[in-house]
């Protein structure tokens, strides 16, 4: 039982004070008793009562939980899933993940309800379906430092009560108490992202923020999304023996079924007309965040001398470089495919403390700058010429807010995650992110109109001397042949 003083909880009858004594007669059964009818429901038919969150959080949050070692459990949670997204598509259902997160010490999914209509049909479809599986129904409240609360106290369980693992709500507190005393800014930590309790605050403050094109048709995707929909193949063949579901905790065993010469294929092939939905990925939504789908992995390597690189990594290819000293950002290096430039922070165009990039409409390559950018030839970025990417301030993405986190070690080459929840092996997958180039396959000015799959974040160079990951690494300390944003191209056209 909770301990009675360890919150405070208002009267239940206030407001209701002074009322006439409810009668004690018994109804015609002989058990219930008589209420009087005043003709009125109760608002909490229509929405739900504060504190719970009315916004885009939801008001309650649903973890379905199994244990990931148990293959019928798996069998049987992954059936329910495909049930839930199918039954009730209007509700926000998040990824599957295979293994602990947060406060979760098992592999769970979790969906969330929004009014107290979802809430009356969900939970008692849930009670009659979840099978062996239990489940936590926690509310989200309108007060921040009410977390733990919520996943405790307020908390309803259905089936077997799964220990939580608490540690992540003490963090969340000395994250927000520690960037109040050093006046930084505080971000928002729900217990989804774990990681920004540990990583250091620095690397999230300064992280880049990303303007994709506004007639791109390739938004940011979830990195294990991928896999559903592509067959492992060497020389355009599936191969044998290879797992019969790709996860990002299993791909790296196809290292030892082809190794660099695996390609992860698209199942409709990468010319198919008409393309299908699931490549055109997830929007950002108003605050930069792709729902449900985690894409983009943070990688920090320490030098052990007061010098840090963040790497940004966009979807597994594109990237950005934040070389740190001290917990002070100095440059950042935009990668453009085969190549890219490095710039030093001041020169950087920003929002708040974070440098933006700009997405090439349909290439994903990172600019510093908006407008046109000639790649004919690798390392030179003119504003015209024979293959050009086109940048603009379409759609701002926030990747931090759905990212996976890493550390690496460099004496050793192993990453490790700075939450338990997020799959590692995937790291060290050797293969190709994509399909084989065709061949004979169509051109497009000489050059080939598809080239093959990129390779995963270990392959960029996370070991630097410089912020480059070539020589000769030049850091322009200015934005070249346009030094302005669209923003104050606007402004002094108004003005002239």
């Amino acid at each position: 039982m909770t301990d009675q003083f360890a919150f405070d909880y208002p009267s239940p009858l206030a407001g209701y004070e002074g009322l006439e004594p409810l009668p004690v007669e018994l109804n015609e059964d002989g058990k219930s008793i008589k209420n009087p009818q005043h003709g009125i429901l109760s608002k909490a038919y229509e929405e739900f009562p504060d504190p719970l969150a009315k916004d885009r959080r939801g008001g309650f949050d649903v973890h379905i939980y199994h244990f990931q070692n148990n293959p019928d459990q798996v069998a049987y949670a992954r059936a329910l899933y495909e049930r839930i997204r199918r039954e009730f598509p209007e509700l926000r259902i998040y990824r599957f993940f295979e293994g602990p997160l947060g406060p979760h010490p098992i592999a769970m999914f979790e969906v969330n309800l929004f009014t107290p209509a979802q809430f009356g049909a969900f939970i008692p479809w849930l009670i009659i379906n979840r099978g062996p599986l239990s489940a936590l129904l926690h509310p989200n409240t309108d007060e921040e430092e009410e977390e733990e609360r919520n996943h405790t106290q307020r908390a309803t369980w259905l089936g077997d009560k799964i220990p939580l693992d608490l540690r992540i709500f003490k963090l969340m507190k000395q994250a927000e108490k520690k960037n109040k005393q050093n006046g930084k800014t505080t971000f928002y930590i729900s217990s989804r992202d774990v990681a920004a309790a540990t990583v250091p605050s620095y690397v999230l403050e300064y992280a880049p923020m990303v303007w994709l094109h506004g007639e791109e048709a390739y938004m940011p995707s979830d990195i294990g999304e991928q896999l559903v929909h592509t067959t492992p193949m060497v020389d355009w063949k599936p191969i044998e023996n290879a797992p019969s579901a790709t996860t990002l905790e299993n791909l790296d065993q196809l290292n030892n079924l082809g190794n660099t010469s695996v390609y992860l294929t698209s199942k409709e092939g990468i010319d198919a007309d008409p393309q299908p939905s699931w490549l055109r990925g997830i929007k950002p939504d108003q605050d930069g965040r792709t729902q449900d789908a985690v894409s983009s992995t943070i990688i920090l390597r320490d030098h052990g001398d007061g010098t840090l690189d963040a790497f940004y990594f966009y979807f597994y290819a594109e990237h950005n470089m934040i070389r740190f000293s001290e917990g002070v950002p100095q440059a950042i290096w935009y990668s453009q495919h085969a190549s890219g430039q490095a710039f030093t922070y001041g020169a950087t165009e920003k929002n708040g403390k974070r440098p933006i990039a700009y997405s090439g409409n349909g290439t994903h390559a990172n600019y510093a700058i908006s407008g046109k950018h000639d790649h004919t030839i690798p390392g030179f970025n003119l504003p015209d010429g024979l293959i050009v990417d086109q940048t603009d301030s379409g759609t701002l993405w926030d990747p931090t807010l759905s990212a996976y986190v890493y550390k690496y070690d460099a004496s050793e080459e192993t990453f490790q995650a700075y939450d338990s929840g997020y799959p590692v092996n995937w790291l060290n997958f050797n293969g190709q992110w994509g399909d084989d180039a065709l061949p004979g396959g169509p051109e497009l000015f000489g050059q080939k109109k598809y080239v093959a799959g990129p390779n995963g974040p270990k392959f960029k160079k996370l070991v630097r001397d410089k912020v480059c990951p070539i020589s000769p690494c030049v850091v322009l300390p200015f934005r070249i042949w346009e030094n302005q944003t669209l923003e104050e191209q606007g402004q002094r056209t108004e003005s002239s």
